[in-house]
Parts: structure tokens; sequence; C-alpha cells
């Protein structure tokens, strides 16, 4: 059975007002949740900042000069040192530091040492979904099934537009229909019931609008896989990726930022008052 955090959640609403927009502190409010819920629980939270910890990863092997990513798991002085020692890091980062070093590796499948020859951050990103895929959480596993399916998306969509070969771009089960069909929906309408939403989102000309318009639908997605989730911590989960979506716009766009954080303080106010009428009919 699932623990629940009741105290963590209502108090979550004036937690957040007390950062308003102009001063939204994530890692403030990350550190609240750490504190608040049970290790194993933050285990799940630190999964949802893992695609961070990766491509510092990757930037760091490949020695690009880019930006740290700070809302990775670890601090660039911990992630050299875990690299160095091969300690404290998820399985799938430890299995491509190994293929990294040693691309020679007889312990690892043709098809992975091939898919590193031909695209490294692809290999990181299939290590990545095979592994938080085996996860028994519901939240973490739609979540990143969804995730996996809509960045193949529009990822097809941009090769397609520019008539270019994508292949070794996408992952997971579905990627050679992306690949290779010539289907408006890359004949996964069936199975994908939103893949026309995003086709559709794609027409729009102005990028800021496309990519605010996307992250809506990922805001509705979480929706839909935590909407009777109260105070589990599936909730926390929810939480923590739609504030993940307001401090990046926060920093991009001011006022798509301000619009995204009044809407999460609207859904935490929301969930608050169905709990409290649900619990009355009880």
């Amino acid at each position: 059975m699932k623990r629940e955090y009741p105290c963590l959640i209502s108090s979550l609403p004036e937690l957040i007002i007390d950062f308003d927009a102009k001063k939204f502190d994530f890692d403030a409010l990350r550190n609240e949740v750490a504190e608040s819920i049970h290790p194993d629980d933050y285990k799940l939270v630190k999964i949802l900042f893992y695609p961070y910890d990766s491509q510092n990863l990757l930037n760091t092997l490949l020695k690009k000069d880019i930006a740290f990513y700070r809302k990775g798991n670890f601090d660039k002085n911990s992630l050299n040192d875990k690299i160095k020692n091969r300690y404290g890091l998820p399985k799938y980062m430890n299995d491509f530091i190994e293929i990294f070093e040693n691309d020679k590796n007889e312990d690892y499948p043709d098809e992975f040492l091939k898919l590193y020859e031909r695209d490294k951050e692809n290999l990181l990103q299939t290590l990545f979904y095979d592994e938080v895929l085996k996860t028994k959480n519901t939240f973490i596993n739609q979540w990143f099934t969804f995730d996996r399916d809509l960045r193949n998306i529009q990822a097809a969509i941009v090769a397609r537009r520019l008539h270019i070969d994508a292949s070794d771009y996408f992952v997971g089960k579905n990627a050679e229909n992306f690949a290779k069909s010539t289907a408006a929906d890359f004949g996964l309408g069936s199975e994908i019931e939103w893949i026309y939403k995003i086709i559709q989102i794609a027409e729009i000309a102005d990028a800021c609008e496309r990519e605010r318009k996307i992250d809506l639908f990922r805001w509705e997605k979480i929706e839909d896989i935590s909407v009777y989730n109260y105070f589990d911590i599936d909730a926390v989960l929810a939480f923590m990726q739609k504030a993940d979506i307001v401090e990046r716009w926060l920093s991009l766009d001011k006022q798509t930022g301000k619009e995204m954080f009044k809407k999460l303080i609207d859904d935490l106010m929301k969930t608050c008052n169905t709990q409290k009428v649900f619990n009355k009919k009880k």
C-alpha cells in the first residue's frame, strides 16, 4: 500500500504562494519534499530528474563545454567523482560508462554496441528508458512511456519535414514505425491516440507558442495519470513534474511562467478541496 503525505500536500499551496512567481525557488521546494517523504519514495522523485543527469553525464564524458544542468541529482563534483569511482550512479549510467570506456565489451548485446557507434546519446536514452520502465510505480512507468513516445513523435515530425533519415534518434518498440512509415500518423494512431494532437501542435509557426502548447499537453497528461491520487507518492510526483515545467518557463518566458505558476496553485487548491469533500463523504 502506498504511503500518504496529507500534511505535505496540504501545505504545498501555502509553500508555493510564499515563494511566488517572482522568486520561485525550485531547489528549496525539492528539499522540502525530500525532507517530508520516506527515503524509498524520494528515490522515485529522483528518477524524474535522471534525464538531467543523463545529459550532464554525456556532456562530461564527451568533454563538451556546455552549462551543467543543476536540476540533476548529482552536482558537477559529485558526478565526476562517481564516474571515476563507478559508485552511487543508477545502473543505466554505469552501463553506459562501461561501454564508453570499452566499446568492445562482450558483456553487452551487439545491438547496444552498434547503437553506441551510430549515436551515443540514443544509446544512453535507450538504456535509461529500458531501466526506468521496469519501475513498478504507476506514475513513473506511465509518465516515461508517454515521454519517450512524445520525443519520438517530435523527432519523427521534424525528420519528415526536413526529408532526413533520423533512424538513429528513435527509442523503443515503435522506433521502426517512426523511421519508415509514410502514414500521416506513422501507423500508430490506434496505439497512441494523442499522436494527432502533437501533429496538430507541430503545425504552429511560432516556436515559443508551439513549445507552450506541448508543455500544456504534458501538463494534461500528468493530470490524467494522477487523477485519483490525492496524498500518495504519485500526487507528489505529479506535483514535482509540474513544478519542473513551471520553473523552466519562469527562466524562459516570464509571462508564460507566471501563467503556469498560477495553474500550479489552482491545481493544488482543487486537489486539496476535492480531497476534503471526499473525506466528508467517507
